[in-house]
Order: C-alpha cells, then structure tokens, then sequence
C-alpha cells in the first residue's frame, strides 16, 4: 500500500506517519525545482487573487505574450512560436499535427510517415504512443492505435542503447524520404532508454537529412528541456536547432499542469494564419494561471542559472553513482547528463522488469525515491534525477540510501535466487 503523503518541501516528501523520503526523480522528473518554492507559489498566489482562467479566443492575455517572449529567447535559432498545450502527450499530439498540416499545406499528403525510435516514449494519449516506442506501454493498446499514426520505428543494432546516425540513414531510406513527414527524438532519453543521450552527431546528421529531403526535425524535451540536462534544452549539446521543440515537465517543475510546442519561423510561415488558429486548443490550455507559473519558473531558473547548477551537480551525482558500479554487481553502469542520470541494473530476463522494481521498492523501504525505466533486459535501468537544486549534502544522502537500497535488494528473496546475483556484466 503506498503511503499518503501530508507534505513536502525542498528535495523531502513526508508522510502522515511523519517518515521522511528524498525524492531522488523530482517527483516523475518534473518538480525540478523541489517542493513548495516561495518564489513560485507567492506568484501563483498573486495571480490566484487576480485571474485564474480566461479563455483564449476572448481574451489577450500579457502574461502569455510575455511567457512565449521568454520561450522564444531561451529556445536557439528561430524558434520563435508557442502554441501551449497541458501535458507533454498533448504536446506531442499538436506536433505531429502539425507536421501533417505542414506537408498537407504544401500539397504533399503523401508525406505522412513519423519516423520515431524504439526505445522512446512520447505520451499516454493515441497518437503519442502510437508513436513511443515502448512496447510495454503500447500492449493490447493495438486496436486503439492502429489507426492514429502512420509510424515506422528506427531500432539500435544488436547490443546498443540508442541507433546511432547509420541506424537513422538506414530507416530513412527504408521508408523513403519522399514519404517522410517527421523525425521524432529524445535528444536526451528518458524512461524508455533510462537517460541514454542520443550522440551528438546523430542529432546533427538528423538535422542535415531533415534540411535535405524536408521532413520535420521534432525534439521531445518533455524531461530534458529547461536545464535538466545542464544546458537549456537537450539538444544545445549537439548545437541543434529543430523545427519542432516539445516542452513538459520542466516548464511548470509540477506547480501546474502546462506544456508547450515552440515552432519555427520558417515552418510557422508556412501556414495563412496564426498558429493558434491551425492547430486545435484545450480548454484550459494557456489559461492565466498555468502560465504565471510558468513564467515564475523561467525566472527562478535564469536567475539562479539552474541549467549551469544541473550540469555541475550531474558531474558530481555522475562520479558518485560510479562508484557504487565498483561495489554493487547489482549496477551496470550510469547513463544520463547533467541531472537526468539512470543506473543500468543486472536484469532477469524471466522476471523483466522485476529487477529495477525490486530497487525502487527497496529504496522506498530506505526513505528514497526512484524512478524504474527501460523497456528491455537491455535497457532496464532505475532512474536517478533529483531535483536541480539539490545539495551537495542531499547527493551524499541520496547516494547513501541508495546504496544501502541496492544492498537490500540483492539480499531479498527474489534477488537471492536470481540469475543477476552470478552473472557479471563488466
């Protein structure tokens, strides 16, 4: 039975029985700023007193004009359009729309293939899992997805975690440039992969092939973006620029359900009328509130230059995990950047995906959370993102209730008799 949480602030979640957790996956990777942040919720108060909601087509709001303003200087090169959305599957879900009114504007409805990988993740609604590759969330899903998306997945040769830029060239011309109306990636991956980076010269590839046969490049920065990964967005570390920028979680940092899909000019252009006006919108979609947390989110991470604090804290979180690869058989290795970090675990094939929750159970038992991932043997892995301003004193806490966590899980009963506890992946 899970425990009911009374309240939580910083980097701990307590319960009604007054236990402590660290909350070492921010949450499911979202509250990237911790709980309860003055800053944030004296602004959500501020505009809980004035306007909590308006609707779109009857009023101009400035707080939006001035949240997509501070998007559009954050975001590189040009892309300067928001259309806003409440979750990161619906984000997904108004990209791939756009990508077909692109093409279909152009007189080109043939070219309707997404092109995504497996492993991937994109969302719960249809048509983003028809387009995840992750096939524990798609299964007996087959009748409801069929006919959402027309989606052709690129997979990594055998033993690797992520395709690499041969394994994308080979998709591509399987299913045919000329049929291609996007490329969808997790610059840097999450749950699916467990925090594997796509490398920097696939994403830059991707973007020459996209420039050369005039499909749509879309980056899923749902996790990554908004300097969880230690830069901005995922794909600054390859100097990328997108058609498409997918933003979720770390917009609201779990103060309030809002996501956003940032748009090219070049693309935008295309269109006769404003983007609000092509793509369909939610009710609730950049409502007033929603979107002063937002902006009080972008602020608090510029100025306290969050992305820079992530990318020094992975290094040091990064240095810590490794180490306990040299002590535990139970770890394989660390994944991830900056602050979107994983553990690869020792899996069992006949008990997939038992190993990684047996961890997370188990650190549950020691006051920590954590975030089970992968979709494979290959790639199953126990996420480990903690919140972007974490401490150098939290990490250590963190790394100490993980390790006595790996140790229980190795000495319970199902770990004792598992195969994991012989074998040796180094």
């Amino acid at each position: 039975m899970l425990p009911t949480v009374s309240r939580a602030e910083g980097v701990y979640v307590y319960d009604t029985d007054g236990r402590e957790y660290l909350d070492g996956c921010s949450g499911a990777i979202n509250v990237n700023l911790g709980h309860t942040v003055p800053e944030i919720t004296d602004r959500m108060h501020q505009q809980i007193d004035s306007v909590c909601f308006t609707y779109r087509t009857q009023f101009h709001s400035p707080a939006l004009a001035g949240l997509t303003e501070h998007l559009a200087r954050l975001a590189p090169g040009d892309l300067n359009q928001v259309q806003y959305c409440n979750s990161g599957s619906e984000a997904i879900e108004t990209a791939l729309r756009l990508a077909t009114l692109y093409h279909a504007t152009a007189y080109r409805p043939f070219q309707c293939v997404v092109l995504t990988e497996e492993p991937s993740y994109h969302g719960m609604t249809a048509g983003a899992l028809a387009a995840s590759g992750h096939p524990l969330r798609r299964k007996d899903l087959t009748p409801l997805l069929a006919n959402q998306s027309t989606v052709a997945r690129v997979r990594p040769r055998q033993g690797a975690l992520r395709a690499d830029a041969e394994d994308w060239e080979k998709a591509i011309a399987e299913v045919g440039p000329h049929n291609l109306s996007a490329v969808v990636i997790e610059p840097v991956g999450g749950a699916a992969s467990g925090a594997v980076p796509t490398d920097p010269e696939t994403l830059v590839r991707l973007r020459e092939l996209a420039d050369e046969h005039g499909f749509l490049l879309i980056a899923d920065e749902v996790m990554s973006g908004l300097g969880r990964t230690g830069r901005w967005f995922g794909c600054d570390h390859a100097g990328v620029t997108p058609d498409v920028l997918v933003l979720g979680k770390g917009l609201s940092a779990g103060f309030m359900p809002i996501a956003a899909v940032v748009v090219s000019d070049r693309i935008a252009a295309s269109f006769d009328a404003p983007l609000s006006g092509v793509l369909f919108g939610h009710t609730m979609a950049g409502a007033p509130l929603a979107v002063a947390t937002a902006a009080a989110v972008l602020d608090y991470l510029e100025r306290q230059s969050i992305p820079a604090r992530a990318a020094r804290a992975g290094e040091r979180l990064a240095e810590r995990l490794t180490g306990l690869t040299g002590q535990h058989r139970l770890i394989t290795d660390v994944r991830g950047r900056g602050l979107q970090l994983a553990l690869g675990v020792q899996s069992d094939p006949d008990r997939f995906p038992g190993t990684s929750l047996d961890l997370v159970e188990a650190a549950r038992a020691e006051g920590l959370l954590l975030y089970p991932a992968g979709v494979t043997p290959l790639t199953e892995s126990v996420m480990v993102a903690p919140p972007l301003t974490v401490s150098d004193e939290e990490m250590d806490e963190l790394v100490q209730r993980l390790d006595r966590a790996i140790t229980r899980t190795t000495q319970s009963p199902s770990g004792a008799s598992s195969p994991l506890m012989t074998a040796h992946a180094r």
